[in-house]
């Protein structure tokens, strides 16, 4: 797929040398023509860039916002579950216990990011 030219790349491009049959004259042509395509390439590579990073930036921000929401949620679960056990067992404990939970959950998550993170290195798969 290629870029359609300019005006202005028209006006500035020099014309192809006149057809003598000559192997200098087809030699100017193949040069002429590679460099055209050389051009092409160049526009489409920088527009297919620039749709990439289009597309990386909404990602970005729309994960962004899932974890924002998902930060959001487990706060809200971990105040809902505070709120169930505190009839049952008072403010106290169940502050203690729903802090225990999340404390041991932590540690279990960092203990598997760690194990992972050195099987990256040991050349192991996860």
């Amino acid at each position: 797929m290629s870029i359609p030219p300019t005006d202005q790349d028209e006006q500035t491009r020099p014309a192809p040398p006149a057809d003598d049959g000559s192997v200098r004259a087809s030699v100017a042509r193949l040069v002429a023509s590679g460099k055209e395509l050389a051009e092409a390439e160049l526009a489409w590579a920088k527009v297919k860039g620039a749709v990439l990073a289009d597309g990386l930036r909404k990602c970005v921000v729309m994960t962004a916002l899932a974890l924002v929401f998902l930060i959001m949620s487990v706060a809200l679960l971990i105040v809902s579950f505070l709120i169930a056990l505190a009839p049952m067992v008072g403010w106290l404990v169940a502050s203690l216990i729903v802090a225990g939970v999340c404390i041991a959950a932590a540690i279990v998550c960092a203990l598997l990011a760690r194990r992972i993170f050195a099987g990256l290195f040991a050349g192991d798969a996860p």
